[in-house]
Parts: C-alpha cells; structure tokens; sequence
C-alpha cells in the first residue's frame, strides 16, 4: 500500500430525517457535526497528498430514496453508503481502500442529559485483521490527543458490532464514536475549538499511522 494508490473514505453519520441524532439542548446535531469534522479531515489528509473521498455529504437522501417508514429510509441510506465505498473497491482494488465513518455516540434518544462519556472505535463482528489494525492506529492517536478512552476489555481497544457499514464493505472498515452527544460536558468539549481539532487530528494521525504501517 502506498499514498499513491491508497483511496480514503470518510463516512459521515445518518440524516438530518433520522430520529434522535442530536444533544438535549440540540446544540450538536450529528449529521451536522460528522460532516463538518469529514470536511477539515478530508483537506487536511489531501494536503498531505492523499487520495479522499466523503461517502456521502447532502444532509438528507435524495427524495426518491425517502420514506415514511424510519426503518425502511435507514436501510435505503446504508445500502446506497456500503454501494458507494464498494464501487470504488471494485475500481481500485479493496486493499487499496479504507473506510473510516466518523460519529458522535448516545445513551439513548429520550432527550436528557446522561453521564456516559468517552471515544470507542467499532469494527465489525467479522472483522479483518486490517480493520483491527485500522482501529487500533485511531484509538492510540486519540490517546494521544487526549481523549477519554472506552475500551471493552483493558486488553482489546476496539469493540466489536454487527454495524451494516462495517459487516458489507470490502475494505478495512472501522467506526468511530466521538464522545456523547447526550454528555453535556462532551458536547461542550466537541463543539469548542479544542475538542473540533482533537477529534480532526486523532483521525488525520490514525489514518497516517495505518497507511504507513502498511508500506
């Protein structure tokens, strides 16, 4: 794998039309803030003279893509992101690509405040050993940027889940979860101008160290 043939994706997370993707006081709405985070990430990787791509930018789907139906309209945005990332494999070659999706977490949607807090990366529940690698270079740059850690166990620093993006991509693919958006002290720290820049650096330098790693 080299920087010139090496393609990265950055995956925004959900639609404004998605249900419960924002802090109580709806300061921090997460499709707003995933896809301003994949912009600063995306200029700063190609400024490195790296190849990016952004899954998916519009804030919602095309209406033919809409429903009234929740369940129905997520399958429909998750299908046409796994499609997208999975062109560009076919076209590249799949060990050329990796996907980084980039989110805020959550308790729940029931609009309090809650004491959860702290950054996690997610793989698949079937993982490849890239993806892992993947993760593991984001949760030591975080680390470094200071971040709140939450790891499953003191021995594995990713977690492992049956995310549709993760489990249908043909790439290293890996989730991240940045902070609470339902934490108040979280989100006070993810919309202020340190939080923004350790949140785009942690990715800029995880992404760097597994691309490096892997020359």
């Amino acid at each position: 794998m080299s920087r010139q043939d090496i393609i990265i994706i950055l995956g925004t997370a959900h639609r404004m039309r998605e249900p419960g993707k924002e802090s109580p006081d709806r300061r921090l709405k997460e499709c707003v803030y995933s896809r301003e985070i994949c912009k600063e990430v995306a200029i700063k990787l190609r400024a490195y003279g790296y190849k990016v791509e952004i899954d998916y930018e519009p804030l919602d789907l095309p209406k033919s893509t809409q429903s009234s139906i929740v369940k129905q309209e997520r399958y429909n945005e998750l299908a046409m992101r796994v499609n997208y990332v999975n062109e560009i494999c076919r076209q590249k070659g799949a060990k050329n690509v990796l996907y980084v999706s980039i989110h805020v977490n959550a308790v729940g949607t029931d609009g309090k405040w809650h004491d959860a807090h702290g950054w996690q990366v997610c793989v698949g529940d079937k993982a490849s050993d890239n993806s892992k690698k993947l993760a593991n270079c984001l949760f030591d740059a975080a680390k470094q940027n200071g971040l709140k850690m939450r790891q499953p166990i003191v021995t594995q620093k990713y977690w492992s889940q049956s995310l549709y993006v993760l489990n249908n991509t043909k790439c290293p693919a890996v989730l991240t979860e940045n902070l609470f958006q339902d934490n108040k002290a979280d989100v006070d720290y993810l919309l202020s101008d340190a939080g923004r820049h350790a949140i785009e650096r942690l990715h800029i330098e995880g992404i760097i160290k597994y691309i490096e790693a892997s020359e």
